[in-house]
């Protein structure tokens, strides 16, 4: 006999319910990590704070923390089943660091760190996945009466914003074992409120970063002809570069090359002899990441030798694409549409080329990662990510943990 459809329903309408009366608390919980930011590798007193409100539950038998000391990144298993993750788990992360910005936004939990603010929005973030593991707690009983999964994995990950990035740490001591699927979300302004992105394939881009440094005759500037123009040198391998996007790879592939860093010279009749870039590139497909490295290596080698210059060139690899899996996302999109509405949810949306270590988790297990809008719809305050002013609004951090609360909602039967 089947079982009664009012039974999944019921759990997803009392997940809602209980979200909806515990608002003003979740939005305290998300006010208090707001006001104390903590950057990349420092999250220590944001990991005190979440577990301290998880060890405030009273009969917590089924749940278990797993936490480590090289890193301030954590997870809590719910358990719904005693067999030793046989039906497997499903996890849901949350990323935990700031970013150091002077915040100028003018509210009244306001960072009370000089220099430190939570401009990308993981206090939203934390508080989606603290709030969704809230209703879960409060709906346990019926919850593991009809779980498909034998746990729900909530991942509290430290050290996003900094490479190699809080996931490799918690992914070394076993954050994906056992685990079916996966699942994150970014809050993003360029959506508006109450909509959504969730898409197949790569959503984010890969991020691999460079630092050259150019050496020649320096030399007097009244007399060039007896010097190396390294200023000129780097003027020209920086607009070869960009050529590369423009020119040497297809206009319907998403690539960027952004020089973001020069520093030479010391005087303004001096030729330098040395001269020192960075910058970063960004693709979304593993065969235009390492054209890219190549082309840009070639203009570099070819620009010096017609130069009669030398040239140290170091890549530092970063985060890999994220891939949304088809199979996730299919379990994802009825979450988001339940709060949003269907209508809401865009298969096709803008793909970042922002990066992002939740692609780790992606190479482990299925996973789906949903950009989440908290667009004003005043575009004079619409502020994007890491601006000083950026702010997510009550309502959207609200829909945030209902969608989260969904999602779990869904691996019941």
């Amino acid at each position: 006999m089947n079982k009664p459809e009012t039974d999944k329903s019921n759990i997803l309408d009392s997940i809602i319910k209980y979200i909806d009366s515990s608002a003003s608390e979740l939005l305290k919980f998300r006010e208090h990590l707001h006001a104390n930011p903590e950057l990349s590798c420092e999250e220590a007193e944001t990991k005190k704070y979440i577990i301290s409100e998880i060890m405030n539950i009273q009969n917590n038998e089924y749940m278990k923390i797993f936490d480590f000391d090289d890193t301030f990144g954590f997870w809590v298993d719910v358990i719904f089943k005693n067999d030793i993750y046989a039906s497997g788990a499903v996890a849901l992360r949350a990323d935990m660091d700031a970013l150091p910005v002077v915040e100028e936004t003018g509210l009244s939990f306001h960072s009370k760190t000089p220099g430190k603010m939570h401009a990308c929005g993981h206090d939203a973030h934390m508080t989606a996945l603290y709030g969704a593991f809230m209703a879960v707690i409060n709906n346990y009983e019926i919850m593991k009466k009809n779980s498909k999964v034998s746990a729900l994995r909530f991942i509290f990950q430290a050290s996003e914003e900094k490479s190699p990035g809080g996931a490799v740490a918690l992914i070394s001591h076993g954050v994906m074992n056992g685990v079916k699927m996966a699942f994150g979300l970014h809050v993003m302004p360029n959506l508006p409120s109450g909509a959504a992105g969730l898409m197949e394939g790569a959503v984010m881009a890969a991020v691999d970063e460079f630092e050259l440094e150019l050496s020649g005759r320096g030399g007097h500037g009244a007399k060039p002809d007896e010097a190396d123009d390294l200023l000129l040198l780097s003027a020209e391998i920086i607009s070869g570069a960009q050529k590369i996007v423009s020119r040497g790879i297809s206009p319907f592939t998403p690539a960027v090359i952004s020089f973001c860093t020069l520093h030479s010279g010391s005087a303004r009749n001096i030729l330098p002899a040395r001269a020192n870039m960075s910058g970063t590139i960004r693709s979304l497909e593993p065969a235009v990441r390492t054209l890219l490295k190549e082309k840009l290596e070639n203009i570099i080698k070819c620009k010096c030798a017609e130069f009669g210059t030398q040239y140290a060139l170091k890549f530092i690899d970063g985060y890999p694409v994220t891939i949304n899996a088809k199979s996730a996302v299919e379990i994802f999109l009825p979450a988001c549409q339940k709060i949003l509405g269907a209508g809401n949810v865009l298969s096709e949306a803008d793909r970042s080329m922002g990066s992002e270590d939740f692609s780790y988790y992606a190479l482990k297990a299925p996973s789906a990662f949903v950009f989440f809008g908290c667009g004003n719809k005043s575009a004079a305050q619409n502020y994007p990510l890491h601006h000083p002013k950026f702010n997510v609004g009550d309502k959207d951090i609200i829909n945030a943990v209902k969608i989260f609360g969904a999602l779990c909602a869904g691996f019941c039967e």
